[in-house]
């Protein structure tokens, strides 16, 4: 019915002149408020229905709901744990610190973005000083944009607590972090959240070293690429060799020894070019990894509760990744875990063993989260309300070129290559119920 609606409006939108453009986007801005307060509401009713149990090792005292209600939301939604995390902590706090602005904005009166900053800018206020900005903010006007909105809750707060703007200062504080998030073709953010005053003193440092190094001949590299490659070393040092930080570089043979240039892969990264993996990999200490090509799968059958370092390096190889479905933890960051329990009679074997991060190697054993591997490779998550979600290892999505290209040109199935690992010095269907 509503999809029916939606398509409805869609086809009747060549037709609207500009005027019935602008009143269909009034009233497109107001349905979405109501359904990101939908949304909210939707995520308050399974935080209820999880509450927290200290005693079962699931959540802290005064823990309001389990630490393991996000992960079900994630893998239904198809979203990554952390960011389902911050979404139901944000989410819970708005529910029950600002009651009124929720109904607002379930009611399509206020946007989104306004709450937020409402959300924002007041955490630092006691329940009582947060209701009475609620109350004068949703008494007012919208005004005409989020930052005067911003504005004006800032003049409210100031006058209300004085001392707000310390407060806030104090948590941002506490907030301090670095960051790293792939990006294409072999580059990487790095990002830093700091005091505002020791950002600016390593920015000017790393401009004025980026200034002062008076570029020799043929140099063409611009101000922003210098500058990044003052912080570079800086941090690392000119000579990598001297830098104490390992680096976990997979790739077949082939590639590293310059027979051709099939991508490598930089663990807890991901694929990069074949010319910077033989480059990283230069004056490394090689460890060498090499599936079993009888078996296929299985590489250590015997009764020891701990792999074997070649076991586990393999492992780690294949799976790259926490298991669980939207987890980004890299494996160098991840548990193995015994799909059926050692103690229960599991094997110690490559098809019983999977890459867990600490919080989903929890859920599975405190949350009621089934794991099942039906198959080497394959690894089948059931939650706690039976909907099952599957993560295949084997056929990697995010590889499905590479594969292909494989077939084309009848190479070796990659997973039945040697590999050379150089340690480096230096589902279900939701109907609407409308």
């Amino acid at each position: 019915m509503v999809d029916g609606v939606f398509d409805e409006v869609l086809a009747g939108l060549a037709s609207c002149d500009a005027s019935a453009t602008l009143t269909l986007a009034a009233r497109l801005a107001r349905l979405t408020a109501r359904l990101e307060g939908l949304t909210i509401h939707t995520q308050m009713h399974l935080a209820r229905q999880r509450p927290a149990n200290p005693a079962g090792g699931d959540g802290e005292p005064g823990d309001p709901y389990s630490p393991f209600a996000a992960d079900e939301l994630a893998a239904e939604l198809g979203q990554s744990p952390r960011t389902m995390s911050s979404r139901l902590t944000t989410a819970w706090e708005i529910a029950h610190e600002l009651p009124a602005a929720l109904a607002d904005l379930t009611a399509g009166m206020l946007d989104h973005t306004r709450l937020t900053a409402l959300h924002q800018l007041t955490r630092c206020l006691t329940t009582a000083q947060r209701a009475t900005i609620e109350a004068a903010m949703l008494a007012g006007s919208r005004l005409a944009s989020p930052p005067q909105w911003r504005r004006k809750i800032h003049r409210l707060v100031s006058r209300l607590d004085p001392q707000a703007a310390a407060k806030r200062r104090r948590h941002a504080h506490t907030q301090r972090s670095i960051s790293l998030q792939p990006l294409e073709d072999g580059m990487a953010l790095l990002t830093a959240v700091l005091p505002a005053e020791d950002a600016q003193a390593i920015y000017d440092r790393i401009h004025q070293i980026a200034r002062s190094d008076a570029p020799v001949a043929g140099d063409t590299r611009p101000i922003d690429a210098r500058r990044a490659d003052v912080l570079t070393a800086l941090l690392l040092g000119n000579r990598r060799e001297h830098v104490s930080v390992e680096l976990q570089v997979i790739a077949p043979v082939g590639t590293l020894a310059g027979l051709d240039d099939n991508p490598a892969e930089l663990a807890g990264y991901g694929p990069i070019p074949a010319h910077v993996g033989r480059a990283l990999a230069a004056d490394a200490h090689w460890r060498r990894v090499l599936t079993d090509p009888t078996t296929g799968t299985v590489l250590d059958l015997g009764h020891r509760r701990v792999p074997t370092p070649a076991l586990a390096r393999l492992i780690r190889h294949q799976q790259t990744r926490c298991l669980f479905p939207g987890c980004g933890m890299p494996a160098t960051h991840t548990d193995i875990d015994h799909t059926i329990d050692h103690a229960h009679g599991g094997h110690t074997a490559l098809d019983n063993l999977g890459l867990l991060c600490r919080h989903h190697h929890r859920a599975k054993h405190r949350a009621n989260w089934q794991l099942d591997q039906p198959r080497p490779g394959v690894f089948v998550w059931t939650s706690p309300t039976g909907r099952a979600y599957t993560t295949d290892t084997i056929a990697n999505e995010e590889e499905v070129n590479t594969l292909v290209a494989t077939r084309t040109t009848g190479r070796a199935d990659p997973r039945r290559t040697p590999s050379i690992i150089p340690n480096q010095r230096g589902s279900s269907d939701i109907r609407c119920p409308f």
